[in-house]
């Protein structure tokens, strides 16, 4: 029998359990010489230290515990104890993406300790850049097959994703459950930049609401449409996948929405004269943007909301979601109209 281990943990719902482990391994918080363990409709995660808990809360719920837990056979230390300057990557099915410029044969060193920590691994890319109109990932094959098509899971929700072609962060799942707490059934809402469907999915899985998604990739518009397809049982409210550029949306969609979903961190600001005049009187638009880590200077956004929108309005929150840069994060800004 593997020896148990005392060990500080957090205790989360399973459905958040994949999500929960790779923001914990990416924030080095993840104790990966013990293995997680099942306890009625949750899971408990070790960790190795309370620091930056206060982060992890922004991305989903949790309470802290402390718990035994069983050795891996196999222990594996951090992989930059290993491999110099390479910390972190993002797992997305069982598919692994490093973004690192770096040596050909270090990366390739590294993607294969990243299959030997992770055994359902099957790929392992370098993202080494961003290309075309999609902004989608260049990437370079560093381990096992080439394909780039994987199944994901997320809050109970199953997504086909190609990290080739659509643009896809798993760090958001957290995220995309706490939009889904905040909508209330019966409301009808914009999905301006949905991707895969992260949000609007998660969304028709809690309410009774109706969710348009609009993208301007047609790949990802094929994939969140089919997405919707496998999760249908799951389903309580109607989604609606379009693709169209959000840019010039006011002109094609007449009627107006609850509350507008804006995750385009890089180039949301452009779409609000589109957004202001899509909302109803008494909506939310959740903005995402990239803010000064320190400084968090909101004018270029009040500016635009004066100038593109109609009605009155107020910024009742400001959150930081995801780190960008050393200098920059990306935050949520939820603006009531």
């Amino acid at each position: 029998m593997p020896d148990k281990i005392s060990s500080k943990c957090i205790k989360v719902y399973k459905e958040l359990g994949n999500n929960a482990i790779n923001i914990l391994k990416e924030m080095g918080l993840l104790n990966q010489d013990l293995r997680p363990r099942k306890e009625g409709n949750y899971l408990l995660i070790p960790i190795v230290n309370e620091k930056s808990l206060n982060e992890i809360g922004k991305h989903f719920p949790f309470e802290i515990c402390n718990e035994l837990f069983e050795e891996y056979k196999f222990k594996s230390k951090k992989l930059n104890a290993i491999i110099e300057g390479i910390s972190s990557y993002l797992i997305i099915g069982k598919i692994a993406i490093i973004n690192y410029k770096g040596n050909l044969e270090i990366l390739r060193k590294a993607a294969s300790e990243i299959a030997r920590i992770n055994p359902n691994i099957e790929s392992v890319y370098a993202k080494i850049d961003t290309e075309g109109e999609f902004r989608v990932p260049k990437l370079i094959l560093l381990y096992g097959k080439d394909n780039t098509l994987t199944l994901y899971k997320e809050n109970g929700l199953i997504f086909y994703i190609d990290i080739k072609k659509v643009y896809f962060n798993p760090r958001l799942g957290g995220e995309h459950n706490r939009i889904a707490d905040m909508v209330k059934d019966g409301e009808f809402v914009l999905d301006m930049f949905t991707g895969v469907g992260g949000f609007a999915l998660n969304i028709a899985k809690k309410r009774i609401s109706r969710v348009i998604g609009v993208d301007l990739n047609p790949y990802a518009i094929s994939l969140a449409s089919l997405n919707a397809k496998i999760n249908k049982k799951t389903l309580k409210g109607e989604t609606f996948f379009i693709r169209s550029d959000s840019m010039n949306l006011d002109n094609i969609i007449k009627t107006k929405f609850d509350r507008i979903i804006m995750n385009h961190p890089t180039g949301s600001l452009s779409f609000l004269r589109a957004a202001c005049n899509l909302i109803k009187n008494q909506g939310n638009i959740h903005l995402y943007t990239l803010l000064d880590n320190k400084k968090q200077n909101l004018n270029i956004i009040l500016d635009q909301l004066k100038v593109n929108c109609n009605y009155s309005f107020e910024i009742s929150q400001v959150r930081r979601v995801l780190d960008y840069s050393p200098k920059q994060s990306i935050y949520e800004i939820n603006i009531k109209i």
